[in-house]
């Protein structure tokens, strides 16, 4: 029980999550991803939009909703968290192969499936693409530390799939393994040569079919306008997401800011965020050093575009080994006493669970103002309408 007990945890709140999020309404990247209900029949010329070729598995998904839409959104919701807590177990089985305590792999665990770093990605509906390109890419790894190598560029594919930003995992697995010791150095630069050739082929694919072939993509210039400043940002928001469970709502959004929660937060995460940084030693060793690049690795596509808010979920599992890899020396050396750590994430998880509901009340608020317009339409029918669209 104790060595699962971060697993225990989250099966047992897992009903209720999935209970909560069937109560969000059609919200966010519902109605701007191609998983919403694709109505167009296969035998039209435009059934095959040209975003499909890039994200299929949304496409598909919206496919399949096209036929049984009364399942749009919850489907969406409830395939979004399941994948989500299939990766928390990943993250829970690659803390036990690195041999990282008990201690450690439980808090990680927890720290993956809670952290705010998520809300984009599962409460904000970000689509199926970001929370598959990270569970494809945690079985990349898996596949790779287990030797089957063609596994591991198979997964490579199906993450970058779901969302291009997937390709990282091509140099992040040999990568991460080299640092756990797992693999040779010559074998790694020859993965890591391997894994770039997938993702050169896939972008020669990409452009082939798209901007100068079959299909005609237009590229989103919101991800060109950006600034040195924008950048600095970014990548501020994104360490901020991935290891301050401040309340972000108190913080930026005018409506709800206040001040003193935010400070309250953000005093909670401080205990367990000192006990992490008396890990510094540890920047000298080579596993934190590349889980530490690794983690900017799979940032960097959206921190050399832009950086919202589903965005900081994907080197969240980097930072879930990270906070391992720092607790696990910490108590085997006898410099972090384990009844401190789990003070002082029990405050640290106290201040993120109070962000996720936060941040799950606002987006069920966001899907009741598209019901309330929908009512308002409707009882201004002259007849009731036996169907309604929102657009």
């Amino acid at each position: 029980m104790r060595n699962h007990l971060s697993l225990t945890i989250i099966a047992l709140c897992l009903p209720f999550i999935l209970w909560a999020v069937c109560a969000i309404e059609p919200t966010f990247d519902d109605f701007t991803t191609l998983q919403s209900p694709w109505w167009v029949q296969i035998a039209d010329p435009g059934y095959f939009h040209p975003d499909a070729i890039r994200r299929p598995w949304d496409f598909l998904f919206g496919c399949l909703l096209g036929y049984y839409p009364p399942l749009f959104p919850t489907l969406n919701h409830v395939c979004i968290i399941l994948g989500h807590a299939a990766s928390a177990l990943i993250v829970f089985r690659l803390c036990r192969w690195f041999s990282l305590g008990t201690l450690a792999t439980n808090t990680a665990t927890l720290l993956f499936f809670f952290s705010p770093a998520t809300l984009g990605a599962t409460l904000a509906c970000d689509g199926l693409n970001q929370t598959y390109a990270q569970l494809w890419g945690l079985l990349s790894l898996c596949c790779y530390l287990d030797k089957r190598y063609r596994l591991w560029l198979l997964c490579v594919v199906m993450a970058a799939l779901s969302k291009e930003n997937g390709l990282a995992w091509a140099v992040v697995a040999p990568i991460v393994a080299w640092g756990f010791q797992q693999e040779e150095r010559r074998q790694t630069l020859r993965h890591i040569g391997h894994g770039l050739l997938v993702a050169l082929a896939y972008f020669v694919v990409f452009f082939t079919i798209t901007y100068c072939g079959i299909f005609d993509i237009h590229y989103d210039e919101q991800y060109a306008e950006v600034t040195l400043a924008n950048h600095l940002k970014d990548f501020m928001q994104m360490v901020a997401y991935n290891w301050v469970p401040l309340d972000y709502m108190s913080a930026v959004y005018p409506p709800t800011r206040n001040w003193t929660v935010v400070a309250i937060t953000a005093l909670m995460s401080l205990p367990f965020l000192l006990l992490l940084a008396t890990g510094w030693r540890l920047l000298k060793t080579r596993r934190l050093l590349v889980l530490i690049a690794c983690f900017f690795i799979l940032a960097s596509p959206h921190l050399v575009t832009l950086v919202s808010i589903m965005h900081n979920y994907a080197p969240l599992a980097m930072t879930a080994l990270i906070t391992a890899v720092i607790i696990s020396h910490g108590t085997d050396k006898g410099t972090l006493r384990p009844k401190t750590v789990i003070a002082g994430f029990a405050l640290f998880m106290a201040a993120a669970l109070f962000t996720d509901v936060r941040h799950y009340q606002a987006a069920r608020q966001a899907g009741l103002v598209g019901r309330q317009m929908a009512m308002q339409v409707i009882e201004q029918s002259a007849t009731p309408p036996q169907r309604a669209f929102c657009i």
